[in-house]
């Protein structure tokens, strides 16, 4: 599920050592298609390791639709980063990724195709 998100005053899921985001950037297509880009963290205490799992996605603004990732060839592929940081550091790291993933995703959409929040 795609929600607008981020830390502070964000919505994100902390399960143990796991986090999650998920942010709709907007819609294209008169309004009827929603951006949404997602990232889901783990966090290895004993490797001090975390790793970001990012993903982006379309899908129906219908209230009435099934929620289903639609097909845009301009979206960019799954990503992972990975980083050895010590436990008190990982909440910074992983919301500069997950900005930096918006930004990508900002700049992959064509311009013909513009953005409404």
């Amino acid at each position: 599920m795609c929600q607008r998100g981020g830390f502070k005053p964000a919505r994100h899921a902390r399960l143990g050592e796991s986090m999650s985001i998920n942010e709709i950037l907007g819609t294209i297509h008169d309004g009827t298609v929603q951006v949404c880009a997602t990232a889901d963290a783990e966090y290895d205490h004993a490797a001090q390791r975390v790793s970001v799992a990012l993903n982006a996605f379309a899908r129906s603004a219908s209230i009435t639709g099934d929620g289903g990732h639609l097909p845009e060839p301009w979206l960019p592929a799954a990503a992972r980063v990975t980083e050895h940081l010590p436990h008190t550091e990982v909440d910074e790291f992983v919301k500069d990724v997950f900005g930096a993933w918006i930004k990508k995703l900002r700049a992959a959409i064509p311009a013909e195709l513009p953005l409404r929040a």
